[in-house]
């Protein structure tokens, strides 16, 4: 399939007013041109116009195309008696791989300008990339630091009562918990003087005689 450029333009006023995409008895009011060029040449291909709501699906990528010619398929190119699309490529047995004409020269200088606005459209779309990675990363950092200084208060809450508490108690209570530390700190050194006992091998005074 050969690659389209398309164009999102403001309406002109020789253009069509009733979308191009739209099916069925609705009639939806054109609000967009949308013009497209082969991007190799920049050779005009087709205009069409679409309404608020093919616009929308323009940019989500959910119009159909022609799997041989890139062409987005219009209304008018669908049948309601057979429920499929013919494409103008395939109607007018459009030879793809023709050699193509240079562009006139007004054409010329409107092609410089779509070109222009799909190369600014693209750094747009980048710098929206860019700046939405900035954003996120920001918003990890943010959170971090948020985390960080409020385990810090809380830390800062807990010594302050800490220290409140022992303000308030007296020297026998504060002698009393100082024996009690003191006690477990005895029981897990005796604790750990056991195991050590039990992994290392008795020693027999005695040797086996033959």
């Amino acid at each position: 399939m050969r690659e389209l450029d398309y164009t999102p333009l403001e309406l002109e006023q020789t253009s069509r007013k009733i979308c191009d995409f739209c099916l069925g008895f609705e009639i939806n009011k054109a609000v967009r041109q949308l013009r497209s060029r082969v991007k190799a040449t920049g050779k005009w291909v087709s205009d069409y116009v679409f309404c608020e709501n093919c616009e929308e699906k323009y940019w989500n990528g959910e119009l159909l195309k022609c799997e041989r010619c890139g062409r987005l398929q219009t209304r008018h190119d669908f049948s309601f008696r057979t429920g499929k699309y013919t494409c103008d490529c395939i109607r007018y047995n459009e030879n793809l791989k023709e050699k193509e004409l240079p562009d006139l020269p007004y054409e010329s200088q409107s092609t410089f300008y779509e070109k222009q606005i799909n190369g600014l459209r693209e750094e747009l779309n980048t710098a929206e990339v860019e700046i939405d990675t900035h954003l996120e990363a920001l918003e990890t950092a943010e959170d971090w630091h948020k985390r960080q200084k409020q385990e810090l208060l809380d830390k800062i809450k807990e010594l302050e009562a800490e220290n409140k508490r022992l303000k308030e108690s007296t020297p026998q209570e504060l002698l009393d918990k100082i024996n009690r530390l003191k006690d477990r700190v005895k029981q897990l050194e005796e604790q750990q003087n056991a195991q050590i006992e039990i992994k290392e091998p008795k020693k027999w005074p005695w040797k086996l005689r033959k």
